[in-house]
């Protein structure tokens, strides 16, 4: 239950005092609790003062799992469990000898704040890996969340359920009522489910729970205790239903002479979210028309690089069901983890296609006629299904005059199936997955779109050795089928360039139309119990891997061997709570035999007893050679780079706290180096309005950015680097006043802007060369022989006449984003959403960065108004 209260720091980096030694937990779940029948009624309104709250069975006996493990807890909290044919209900009483100090946050519902809590994690599966979670404040704000795999958690799901609270002389109190059409479990007419009541203390960041959870446990959900004495509960068939209407306007600048936009156009949508209970263990979800809308817009980015940028997901009815579908094609932290056989938001995507034209109107997104999900667990099984579709998109354009309708995005079918056995009580599991992506692309002129992509995994986890030992197998396999124009786009994509001179391990064939590969990942190790834990892996694809039609994979023709160990201590001392140490080396080859990068680093976290912490680290990659870096071109050595972060964090019980953090990084070889700062900084003036300023600062100096492929006049490629000066800084703005758990008003505003400069514009020539010098030639003053309307030329051969041009490619970029947004939930389970979005882009090629002309050439920009009334309305039958 990691994530039932944000606020626990991860881990830590250096300590202080005499450590105490953890008091283990028992090695099999054994706190029990029985929830009694229900006679007469109960108000859920914060006072257990009803008969049948006296007449349950009271659960006093927790444990301190924070800062002190073992230790009586000391806030005393008991609970107590009734049921009756409808739902499950719970009174926790939090004792506390100062009850002014109790702090409990109002903001809306399901957002994290510096309060205390109080959760209940029901695993109504009783398979030990699968838990729904529920958390209330003193405030009376609620939070859900689903865990799965025992100790992933998804935190977009969402449940209707009802809680109330109340501050008294002897603590507060917290009365939940949980329908059982929220939970899932079997149809068997006495009912054993999973049960974990957790309680965190903001001011002294204890947390106690009903059942041990030791800190240093790698589980979650199988520790939890179990609750008894649920009979005769009635499976009954489950249905919601979500209608929404949405109404608004969008005004947007008329571009001059733009015939197609008339600077405003009305908004208007209608359409239906439904979930049917199909037996007491699964669920059949689906959306017609659905709106997908985002509070918050995508943070700007500057993209560099060949490859794709990553967002995260912000959709509910994709969020849903994370624990099913979710197959993970990385291992760790960083770019590695995002990578996944199901990327959710490739369904709904701007469209691939580009219209061209003196004046063009495109769609932003792609319409998503309808969704369909079946998804749930029985007999140990988890099952899932997903079926999409998307319809044709086609963007209106003008030349001389003439106006013309061009499709730039095919109807296309999405289906993911997925399916996992949980064996040994959820100590192993064996699953498997596939994704289908099917477009039909006669008559579009879309050819160079795959026309079919299949994807599929097998996945085995396995505890063992007192369940401190872990083993993961994953194999994963692609086939992609299409035109040879298609796989020729795929060939030379950014993920594998079969087209490069010196890869002769590649085959590369323009005429091929389709195109197979393959993943495998692995690990082992000991990831509990003891301060000493470490794991070896090993990740490896064929060039010929390709899941980007419906997953996210940034590369491929690669094998990767790795190895982790660290020191953990959890046992608190005088200031520090816990720490821990890490130690990472890795090395990589692709499929040829190349050997790639070789690499490592040391890291470390820290959290003390005042709940102030830190984090940093230090490391190296050698680099020994790129086949990625010039895109095609020949593979190229790079030299070893330096970097080094580190990030602050202080306490938030005050009305003031934030963090910081940074990096840097240093290449002597080419003088190359940069750093970053990421500031946050959180004001609450009032327990019920937060004030949140985020600044963002970066310097880059890169010797050999990459530029583009120049064409010379026999045809030969010329690979175009330069020294490139790039300076970001933005400022993210977050404020909210929140009048009830139910009402609140959101802001959000983002500006940013970016600027970089090239000088000492080179040319790959000797790529493999050992030293920097050699590999690149740097143009001279006396070989450019033409610059005009952002292109140089070159004249190599010292004859007068250009032997090839490139583009020049400073540039300037300035972004505001921002939404105001106002909701109600009149009901539960039903929305009112008043929505004002307003975003403005302005774009230069001068390349320096200069702060004042940048916000200056922004507020000049008319931008784009968005305003949005949402209306949804839940019913439950």
């Amino acid at each position: 239950m990691r994530a039932l209260v944000p606020l626990i720091a991860a881990t830590a980096a250096a300590a202080a005092g005499a450590p105490r030694p953890a008091t283990a937990a028992p090695d099999k779940p054994g706190r029990v609790a029985r929830a009694i029948r229900l006679r007469g009624a109960i108000a859920v309104d914060g006072a257990l003062d009803e008969p049948a709250w006296a007449a349950a069975e009271p659960q006093a006996e927790f444990w301190q799992r924070e800062p002190h493990p073992g230790a009586p807890p000391r806030f005393a909290t008991e609970f107590r469990v009734l049921y009756d044919d409808d739902a499950l209900y719970l009174g926790i009483r939090a004792r506390d000898p100062d009850p002014a100090q109790i702090r409990g946050r109002l903001t809306r519902r399901d957002l994290d704040s510096p309060s205390d809590w109080l959760w209940v994690g029901v695993d109504s599966y009783l398979d030990r890996r699968t838990a729904f979670a529920f958390g209330v404040n003193p405030a009376g704000v609620q939070r859900d969340m689903l865990y799965f795999n025992d100790v992933e958690v998804d935190p977009g799901w969402d449940a209707v359920w009802e809680a109330a609270t109340a501050i008294d002389r002897d603590g507060w109190v917290a009365e939940l009522r949980i329908p059982f059409s929220q939970l899932r479990f079997s149809g068997a007419p006495e009912q054993e489910w999973g049960l974990q009541v957790v309680r965190y203390v903001h001011r002294t960041s204890e947390m106690s729970v009903w059942s041990p959870w030791p800190k240093e446990a790698t589980q979650d959900v199988s520790l939890y205790g179990t609750l008894v004495g649920l009979r005769g509960v009635p499976s009954r068939p489950r249905l919601e239903l979500l209608p929404y209407l949405l109404g608004g306007v969008r005004l947007q600048p008329a571009a001059g002479g733009d015939p197609l936009r008339d600077g405003a156009g009305g908004l208007a949508g209608a359409g239906l979210d439904l979930k049917a209970g199909l037996g007491p263990s699964f669920t059949l979800s689906g959306t017609i028309n659905p709106d997908f809308g985002q509070v918050e817009a995508d943070p700007s980015q500057v993209n560099l690089g060949a490859g794709e940028i990553f967002f995260q997901e912000k959709r509910p009815f994709f969020l849903e069901g994370t624990d099913i579908f979710r197959f993970s094609l990385g291992q760790g932290d960083g770019d590695s983890s995002v990578e996944t056989l199901f990327y959710t938001r490739r369904i709904g995507a701007p469209p691939r296609g580009e219209a061209e034209g003196d004046h063009v109107d495109a769609p932003a997104t792609t319409t998503i006629y309808g969704a369909a999900k079946l998804s749930g667990k029985a007999a140990g099984w988890s099952i899932g299904l997903i079926e999409a579709v998307t319809g044709q998109e086609v963007a209106r354009v003008e030349t001389a005059g003439e106006r013309d309708r061009v499709i730039v995005e095919p109807l296309t079918s999405y289906t993911v199936g997925r399916v996992r056995r949980d064996l040994r009580g959820g100590r192993t599991s064996v699953g498997a997955a596939a994704t289908a992506v099917h477009r039909s692309l006669d008559g579009t002129g879309l050819d160079w779109l795959h026309e079919q992509a299949l994807a599929g995994g097998l996945e085995l986890t396995h505890r063992f050795w007192r369940e401190e030992w872990t083993a993961d197998l994953r194999l994963a396999g692609s086939h992609v089928r299409g035109s040879a124009a298609a796989l020729d786009r795929t060939q030379r994509a950014s993920q594998r360039y079969y087209q490069r001179p010196d890869a002769e391990h590649l085959d590369y064939d323009p005429t091929r139309t389709s195109l197979s590969g393959a993943q495998l990942l692995w690990s082992a190790g000991k990831t509990a119990g003891g301060r000493w834990r470490f794991t070896i892996g090993g990740d490896g694809r064929t060039p010929g891997f390709e899941v980007n039609d419906l997953g996210f994979q940034r590369l491929a023709d690669y094998y990767t061997q790795w190895v982790w160990g660290g020191y953990r201590d959890v046992s608190p001392g005088e200031l520090v709570r816990d720490y821990a140490l890490n130690l990472n080396a890795w090395s990589t080859w692709n499929t040829g035999g190349d050997h790639l990068n070789v690499g490592g680093n040391v890291n470390g976290t820290v959290n003390l007893l005042n709940q102030w912490g830190g984090s940093g680290g230090v490391g190296i990659n050698l680099n020994p050679l790129d086949p990625w870096y010039l895109r095609g071109g020949p593979a190229v050595r790079r030299d070893p780079v330096f970097d080094m972060w580190a990030a602050l964090w202080s306490s938030s019980t005050g009305r003031l706290y934030g963090g910081l953090d940074g990096y840097a990084f240093l290449v002597p070889a080419s003088d190359s180096r940069g750093f970053g700062v990421n500031g946050t900084l959180t004001v609450q003036p009032r327990s019920n309005l937060d004030l949140a300023i985020g600044p963002t600062f970066q310097l880059t100096l890169d010797d050999n950015q990459y530029v583009e492929e120049a064409i010379g006049a026999a045809g030969e490629p010329h690979h175009v680097l330069g020294r490139l000066r790039q300076v970001t800084a933005a400022l993210t703005v977050r404020a909210s006043y929140t009048y009830s758990p139910r009402l609140s008003v959101q802001l959000y505003a983002q500006p940013f802007v970016s600027g970089g400069r090239y000088t000492e514009y080179k040319e790959a020539v000797a790529p493999r060369a050992d030293d920097y010098h050699d590999r690149y030639h740097t143009f001279s003053d006396g070989e450019v022989v033409g610059e005009a309307d952002g292109v140089r030329s070159i004249d190599r051969d010292g004859d007068g006449a250009a032997d090839f041009s490139f583009s020049l490619d400073d540039f300037n970029l300035r972004e505001l984003r921002s939404n105001l947004v106002l909701r109600w939930e009149y009901r539960p389970g039903s929305t009112l959403f008043l929505v004002w979005s307003h975003g403005r882009t302005s774009a230069a090629r001068d390349g320096r960065f200069l702060p004042g002309e940048d916000l200056s050439a922004l507020a000049d920009e008319a931008g784009e108004h968005v305003i949005l009334a949402k209306l949804t309305c839940w019913f439950g039958l």
